[in-house]
């Protein structure tokens, strides 16, 4: 971990550098999802096994104060927390820098408000940090607002130039909506792509990209990353509980990018179905093939 690492002295150093233990295998780093109260980030805080805390930022009040209009820890509707993001901010800064952070903010109003704190904490933020924010409409049309992409690109930019910047696709999907089907698409994605181009961007570049979404189109994705030649680029593949996800084709897109080049932040249930290498497939077969040998024998036996 950190305390042993000497990138530890730099701002928003590489996750894999930061975490020797994953051994480049992004798989590995086992994520906290919405850690937006103190309840939360304490637990968080004092787990061994959680690598990095995303949480959400939009604006609002923070509890038991007379602070309103800032930008604290909530995901929509929400709009009242216990943790404003200085506080999350300074409570990792303070925990002897061994998590990341991916802070996911809801709003335009909530990145602008964001940056002076960002700015004036970064030389503290010795650990792991993505930005990140839907800046383009996606599947399946999408009707959620997206960030201003221009404004967050170059804000991102001129506040922690040496964070991750993870952009995404706003996604209408998931049981609430009882949608079960959808996928990106190449235009999604290379508007995308011209977009990052377009705004000169340079810092490291992971996509956040729905997992019941991103498993029905596997090549589209691929061209993504094909795509991205201008910067480091990975996949975060994230996923809302109850959504319907193809764990068979999403192993089959994680193997075929790479464990080197995909975080995966999903349901515990979803991620215990996943087959991350060709090794971890041809056990599974093989454990099924022994078992049917064995039924077989068995039978006859019988």
């Amino acid at each position: 971990m950190c305390n042993n690492n000497s990138s530890c002295c730099h701002i928003s150093p590489d996750p894999i550098k930061f975490f020797p233990n994953v051994k480049g295998n992004l798989t590995k780093i086992v994520w906290a999802h919405a850690v937006n109260n103190l309840t939360k980030l304490d637990t968080v805080l004092l787990s061994e096994n959680i690598m990095m805390l995303e949480a959400d930022v939009v604006m609002g009040k923070l509890s038991n104060t007379n602070q309103t209009d800032i930008p604290i820890m909530a995901h929509p509707p929400a709009v009242e927390s216990d943790l404003s993001l200085e506080n999350f901010l300074e409570l990792n800064i303070h925990s002897n820098n061994t998590k990341g952070i991916k802070l996911d903010f809801k709003s335009n109003e909530a990145f602008e408000n964001s940056k002076p704190i960002l700015a004036r904490l970064r030389a503290n933020l010795t650990f792991p940090v993505f930005l990140n924010a839907d800046i383009i409409p996606g599947p399946v049309d999408a009707t959620t607002a997206s960030l201003n992409a221009k404004d967050f690109l170059k804000g991102a930019k001129e506040t922690i130039p040496e964070s991750i910047l993870s952009v995404g696709w706003t996604t209408r999907y998931g049981k609430e909506l009882n949608i079960t089907e959808g996928r990106y698409s190449l235009k999604q994605i290379q508007t995308m792509v011209d977009t990052l181009k377009e705004n000169k961007v340079t810092q490291p570049v992971t996509y956040p990209v729905r997992a019941g979404l991103v498993a029905n189109n596997i090549d589209v994705i691929k061209t993504l990353l094909k795509n991205t030649t201008f910067t480091n680029a990975t996949l975060t593949i994230w996923s809302s509980d109850g959504d319907t996800v193809n764990a068979t084709e999403l192993s089959k897109l994680i193997r075929d990018v790479g464990i080197d080049k995909v975080y995966v932040d999903v349901p515990e249930d979803l991620k215990n179905k996943l087959q991350f290498s060709a090794a971890s497939t041809m056990n599974a077969a093989m454990i099924n093939l022994a078992a049917s040998m064995a039924f077989l024998v068995l039978s006859r036996m019988l």
